[in-house]
């Protein structure tokens, strides 16, 4: 079985759907034999990280709303986190473009450890307070996963990966997927969100019944 996962870095819901989607296969029996593959998807292209503002301003400005409400979003948010057993931390997470960190996955992707690189941005960006659009930080962090620095360099500044980037983007686009995190399964069973993992887990059985009758 192959699950194909569009998703972006900065996208709590899909930090939140990868750890259901764990939780889900646990207890799934052919785990083993389930393939990931995640593509691109760029929820603020235009995003430009101002130090002088905190995310809840950030988004309260992008959203027309009050820097209280965003605050009551994000702490909904950061519980959902909680109850997967993740860590959100809006206090210190920095609001940026994440095209820079796209074009190293896209690099990182090649290289067999695109799903690794996923997993690790999420939570450099949502626990540990990284700046995405930093090129120095998105290359330490991709060289934690054995990568080398100075490819990862030349993939964000010579922009080599661009139509990958959107290649990715257009595939969703032709789907339908108007957000984040989106699932195939098998190229043919669309599930859009951050279910929970017991709907998750109805979908693989589900799946794996239609495909091999078994």
């Amino acid at each position: 079985m192959k699950i194909t996962i569009w998703s972006d870095f900065m996208c709590p819901f899909c930090y939140i759907g990868e750890a259901h989607l764990q939780e889900a296969l646990v207890d799934f029996q052919h785990a083993d034999e389930v393939e990931f593959e995640y593509k691109s998807f760029l929820l603020s292209p235009d995003a430009v990280h101002d130090p002088n503002e905190d995310y809840y301003q950030t988004f309260a400005n992008m959203k027309g709303i009050s820097v209280e409400e965003a605050r009551g979003m994000f702490e909904n948010v950061v519980n959902m986190a909680e109850n997967a057993g993740l860590v959100i931390d809006y206090d210190t997470a920095k609001f940026s473009s994440t095209i820079p960190a796209h074009h190293a996955f896209q690099y990182a992707k090649e290289q067999g450890k695109g799903n690794e690189f996923f997993k690790r941005f999420y939570a450099a960006h949502f626990a540990e307070g990284e700046l995405l659009s930093d090129d120095e930080t998105i290359i330490r962090l991709a060289e934690e996963l054995g990568l080398e620095g100075e490819a990862i360099r030349q993939s964000i500044q010579a922009e080599k990966y661009t139509d990958k980037v959107n290649q990715d983007i257009q595939e969703a686009g032709q789907l339908g997927v108007k957000g984040v995190p989106f699932y195939v399964f098998n190229n043919k069973y669309a599930v859009s969100g951050a279910q929970p993992p017991a709907q998750f887990k109805q979908v693989l059985a589900q799946v794996w019944q239609e495909e091999t009758g078994n």
